[in-house]
């Protein structure tokens, strides 16, 4: 049997399909390499948000020991009834700001948690 010939028409869709198909993979490879791009600026700004949320933390916490301290100084030098109020208000803000420090542990969890991971046996964008 000879070979069948192709007809001009059916040589131009499949030249059609052949076209269409590189065009989808090039568009294929801009969008990996687009989503390599994002995940390395998410690893950057994560690392950097960890680092400014252990700062924050920190000096929260400085705070919140500089303040019962000098609640501790206050009461223990004198126990005037004008002082009462400032006392509570300062006891006030200590709570607030051990609320605040424990908002910005969970916020860092969240981010960590979030963090996408890559295929298993590969290196993580974050380091630990």
């Amino acid at each position: 049997m000879p070979p069948k010939k192709t007809t001009p028409k059916r040589s131009s869709i499949q030249q059609q399909l052949t076209t269409s198909n590189l065009k989808l993979q090039a568009k294929l490879i801009d969008l990996i390499e687009s989503n390599k791009q994002v995940a390395e600026k998410i690893a950057q700004s994560n690392d950097k948000l960890t680092k400014e949320l252990a700062k924050t933390s920190a000096d929260i916490s400085e705070m919140t020991k500089f303040f019962r301290e000098a609640g501790k100084y206050m009461v223990a030098e004198n126990e005037d009834e004008k002082l009462k109020p400032l006392i509570t208000k300062i006891s006030d803000l200590v709570e607030q700001n051990q609320t605040i420090m424990r908002g910005l542990i969970l916020i860092q969890k969240f981010i960590k948690a979030s963090t996408p991971q890559q295929e298993a046996g590969s290196k993580s964008l974050f380091p630990e």
